[in-house]
């Protein structure tokens, strides 16, 4: 990432890897017998740092776990929702032991979560899916920054992103009807871009991430918004400010 405004607002690392289990992202688990993946399982983070992870219910994994076992890694990768040359924005490691919690200690954490948590993913526990929980002894960040080693009370105590599943969606929606939008932002960019074709790489309360794809190779940018946004009319708000036009474009 290519730093443009050196005292801008951006999340921190543990605010990002917590994003990153927000979202539907593929994950491998690995025990000291096997290797599986997980394609986009419903994450949360507990009170207590433990998280929950629900996975279809005939898979594979679940023949591993009994009521306290075993220790596992978990490789969350962060995949831009676009279809970028190199999808892969992050990876996230988290270490701990898994457990599988009975059927009425499932409901109990799923209820627990939707008080805060609206997610309606939540809803296929029991019909199809089932909760395993991971409880965390190392978790590791690594993104454009470098590698975080992130101590678990700090990976608790703070959020995600509040616009974490909503990008997703509104990302590809630029990419797709506002590429127009993408270019203007560049040009009136305060401060000399590489050349490239600007595809929308991610989006956050502070800015705009950029991929710059060109001839020689990509170059990943961010742009701060002028202040942090609320709510999602104001990210598209301030991306058209970016872009110095009226407001009624996305």
């Amino acid at each position: 990432m290519i730093p443009l405004f050196t005292h801008a607002l951006e999340p921190s690392p543990a605010e990002r890897a917590r994003s990153v289990l927000a979202r539907p992202n593929p994950a491998t688990v690995t025990t000291s017998d096997l290797s599986l993946h997980l394609t986009g399982p419903a994450c949360h983070t507990g009170p207590d740092g433990e998280i929950t992870l629900l996975v279809p219910d005939q898979h594979r994994v679940l023949a591993e776990i009994g009521p306290q076992g075993p220790e596992a890694t978990i490789e969350f990768t962060d995949t831009a929702p676009v279809d970028l040359r190199d999808r892969t924005r992050s990876l996230l490691w988290i270490n701990g032991a898994l457990s599988r919690p009975t059927a009425s200690e499932a409901r109990e954490r799923a209820l627990a979560v939707l008080e805060e948590d609206l997610d309606e993913r939540l809803l296929d526990l029991g019909h199809g899916r089932t909760m395993i929980v991971l409880h965390p002894h190392l978790v590791v960040y690594s993104d454009h920054d470098g590698c975080h080693l992130l101590p678990p009370e700090e990976f608790t105590r703070l959020n995600a992103d509040p616009f974490d599943r909503w990008e997703g969606p509104w990302l590809r929606h630029l990419d797709q009807d506002h590429a127009d939008l993408l270019d203007a932002v560049v040009a009136h960019c305060p401060v000399p871009l590489p050349d490239g074709r600007p595809r929308p790489l991610g989006v956050d309360r502070y800015g705009l991430r950029l991929r710059l794809e060109g001839a020689e190779g990509d170059h990943d940018v961010r742009i701060p918004f002028r202040r942090p946004a609320r709510t999602a009319q104001e990210v598209a708000h301030q991306v058209q400010e970016l872009a110095h036009v009226p407001y009624d474009r996305c």
